[in-house]
């Protein structure tokens, strides 16, 4: 049953216009970061007003996760960055882009 909801969810998506983007976690951290105009330096500081400690990001580790070095963030960093790219951490792994860009 679950299967056959997020299939329809996709396809209804699809259907309207979208495709799902082929884009890697590091370039989809990349684009998010780029289109809030922030560098790396503010993302790091941003990311220490998060409540756990443990989601608090360095800016050599956003280089990591850019560069594809590191590719598997904790929770606490994914809804850190989702906090700070003001993105729901469900469109953050299900990013879409429009039909023909």
């Amino acid at each position: 049953m679950k299967k056959n909801l997020c299939n329809f969810l996709l396809t209804r998506r699809l259907k309207s216009g979208y495709i799902l983007s082929d884009m890697t976690l590091a370039q989809k951290l990349k684009k998010l970061r780029l289109k809030n105009n922030l560098t790396m330096s503010q993302v790091s500081r941003l990311s220490q007003a998060a409540s756990d400690p443990r989601g608090r990001i360095t800016q050599g580790y956003i280089s990591r996760l850019e560069s594809g070095k590191e590719t598997n963030p904790s929770l606490q960093k994914i809804l850190t960055l989702c906090r700070i790219y003001k993105v729901e951490p469900n469109e953050f792994f299900l990013m879409y882009r429009k039909k023909g860009r």
